[in-house]
């Protein structure tokens, strides 16, 4: 069958490009063409990364709109080649390439037209050796011994897309998306609904998007089928391109479980003063929106981020369940955070230099043991280790071997909170007022059905557009949040001077509490557990527990009595039932009984109406102790929450942390009726 698709009228530039004289435009620009598209194309998808990380039974697949010259595939090819080099061929997937193009070129002008791109010869040349010489319907091609195969489909590329079919219940075929052709400018027919609504169709969850355009009408077509889009800087001639996320489904028939689509707001106001309000002021004033932070205490960093050390560190259970997957992707993120942070010079002490989870008794011999013969965790994460190996990791003698965390360590909260804060100011977008205690936040309509917030405080009444609620444990007070399951639990620390025995110890070692390095010949140890408590004072009775903690666990190791406490700090963490923190907009619970009240019956039952919520106030809060390692995700959530953006997590996990994940349980349970 000859080609049955409309005739290409083609021309080539003297540069040697390739220029379509029906779209009055040149297919790429020889000068920038090449670095352009693996920009866009490669990199806005980020490609290498979800390549390695893919672990799929079927091969990882590619979607294109617009083959053109194939110089997409070409950089994918090129890709895949680099990191079989480098991979020698392990962890990285076979591809299946799908591409549409209803005016293709012939093999004569293909082969013109990557004549001009000299540094993918390599790759050029195994396409047109085995490109057909006439084209029918559709062709299809392998490459790299069948790693990767191309199907090209002649034809317009809805009427192509809609022509994919999926097996019942699959849940999508493409993994990415280059989202190519010419400019809807120049190519409207091709830019309508119809093609977005086939792209989400055939989209897996998370399925990403990359695009040359960023023209309105592009982005609000992708938000409306279930994108989430970004506009992203670019190098070369486009300065910026267009990612995009599929994260929002439409008839996904849980929709308590999917969050709106904000419009990025230009200013908002942030209540806290700790490791959350700063991280969370840092991930949007980096977003280049305006923050204001209200902090209580006369500076930042004085409730639970006022401790002299904290442990940065993921909670991980033997199971890869939904609690040990968020912290292991939290602890990764936290620390690319703050060395980000310190990496632009705003310098905190801290150290990565690994925790050790002692097993000193039997029961965690046991673990310890489970987790050697079969841990779903890798090794750089956390691995067995016996008492030689522990006592030389520790640099002092111990008795035990147990669970060790190479990347994990110290890092001190507040000066860290501080350079966060400073980090986030030097962007010009952030303003602080400290000594500014909100006692009660009013809710102000306006006609358009929006809200805004008054603040209540000791300075007077402060305005808000759009609100987070960042306070910890003091948030609880607000009565803005009754109903969201928060509890308070009062925490004391206790600092101790080193010594001899100790003072080489050089890993945080957690027993039944937890025992740190020395800094500053100060080490920390800790902590109590004193459910709804708001008492901060300080008590002697909790630095004997502390230090009876200790030494039960680990007898002799070091000879501290109550005379070595330097100081003592009692500071509250803010809880949630499942011991995960919440993120995200506030939910309307009374629209949320009469939006979903056969849950009661079928928790199965069909929704695809979106959680209601109560419009600009959202809440990050309930981190418990382990904010260090769980703020910065949240922060990053919360921001892309605010602005409409991808998030950086899947939607279990999204649902896991959801405000509402509660009151939908209780509809469940039946607790309102």
């Amino acid at each position: 069958m000859t080609i049955v698709t409309d005739q290409l009228s083609i021309s080539f530039q003297a540069d040697g490009s390739p220029y379509s004289e029906q779209f009055d435009d040149i297919y790429f620009d020889t000068e920038s063409g090449y670095q352009q598209s693996e920009q866009v194309f490669i990199r806005g998808n980020q490609l290498a990364e979800q390549l390695i990380a893919y672990n799929g039974d079927q091969p990882f697949t590619i979607g294109e709109t617009g083959f053109g010259t194939g110089l997409n595939f070409l950089l994918t090819l090129k890709l895949l080649d680099n990191l079989l080099l480098e991979n020698r061929g392990s962890d990285v997937p076979d591809i299946h390439f799908i591409s549409t193009e209803k005016f293709p070129m012939s093999k004569e002008q293909l082969t013109q037209s990557l004549s001009s791109l000299p540094t993918l010869s390599k790759y050029s040349q195994l396409l047109v050796d085995c490109y057909p010489d006439e084209l029918g319907e559709k062709i299809s091609l392998s490459f790299f011994n069948n790693k990767v195969t191309l199907s090209i489909y002649f034809d317009d590329s809805t009427e192509a897309l809609s022509k994919l079919t999926l097996k019942r219940k699959q849940k999508g075929l493409v993994n990415a998306w280059y989202l190519d052709g010419f400019s809807p400018a120049k190519n409207p027919d091709m830019w309508h609904k119809p093609l977005f609504e086939q792209i989400a169709r055939l989209s897996k969850p998370q399925a990403t998007l990359s695009t040359f355009t960023v023209a309105g009408f592009i982005r609000r077509q992708l938000i409306e089928v279930g994108f989430r889009v970004r506009k992203t800087s670019s190098k070369g001639k486009k300065k910026e391109i267009l990612t995009a996320k599929f994260q929002s489904p439409l008839q996904s028939g849980k929709g308590f479980q999917l969050r709106r689509v904000n419009s990025k707001p230009q200013h908002v106001s942030i209540i806290g003063g700790g490791i959350a309000s700063a991280c969370a002021a840092y991930s949007l004033t980096k977003r280049g929106i305006k923050v204001t932070l209200y902090c209580k205490d006369e500076a930042v960093a004085q409730g639970a981020s006022s401790n002299a050390i904290g442990a940065l560190y993921p909670l991980l259970h033997q199971q890869r369940d939904d609690i040990s997957l968020f912290y292991e992707k939290s602890f990764w993120h936290a620390k690319s955070y703050y060395d980000e942070i310190d990496k632009q010079g705003f310098n905190f002490s801290h150290n990565w230099c690994g925790l050790l989870e002692i097993s000193y008794k039997h029961a965690l011999e046991e673990r310890q043991q489970q987790f050697e013969d079969k841990t779903p965790w890798p090794k750089d994460l956390i691995h067995s280790i016996d008492a030689k190996q522990a006592s030389k990791l520790s640099n002092i003698e111990l008795k035990h071997g147990g669970l060790f965390m190479p990347n994990a360590g110290w890092v001190a909260p507040q000066e860290l909170v501080n350079q966060i804060i400073k980090c986030s100011d030097a962007t010009g977008y952030l303003k602080v007022k400290c000594g500014v205690e909100v006692a009660e936040v009013q809710e102000v309509k306006s006609a358009k059905k929006s809200s805004s917030w008054k603040l209540m405080t000791n300075k007077g009444e402060f305005n808000a557009s759009t609100l987070v609620l960042c306070g910890g444990a003091e948030s609880i007070k607000l009565s803005i949040l009754d109903g969201l399951q928060l509890s308070s639990v009062r925490g004391q620390v206790s600092s101790m001077k080193t010594n001899d025995s100790i003072k080489e110890l050089s890993t945080v070692i957690c027993h039944k509490g937890y025992l740190t390095p020395e800094s500053n010949g100060i080490h920390c140890i800790g902590a109590t557990f004193d459910k709804n408590s708001f008492d901060i004072e300080s008590k002697q009775e909790d630095d004997k527990f502390n230090l009876k903690m200790l030494n039960k666990c680990l007898p002799d190791l070091v000879n501290w009595t109550i005379k070595d406490v330097t100081n003592s700090k009692a500071r509250l963490r803010c809880m949630t039932p499942d011991h995960l923190p919440m993120v995200g907009a506030v939910p309307d619970i009374e629209s949320h009984k009469s939006s979903y009240p056969h849950l009661s019956k079928d928790k199965n039952w069909r929704y695809d109406e979106i959680a209601p919520v109560v419009n600009n106030l959202f809440v990050m809060t309930g981190f418990g102790a382990r904010g260090l390692c769980s703020a910065p995700l949240c922060a990053d959530i919360l921001a892309d929450d605010i602005c409409g953006t991808p998030y950086p997590v899947d939607e279990t996990m999204l649902f896991n942390l959801a405000p509402n994940r509660f009151v939908i349980r209780d509809i469940i349970r039946r607790k309102f009726d």
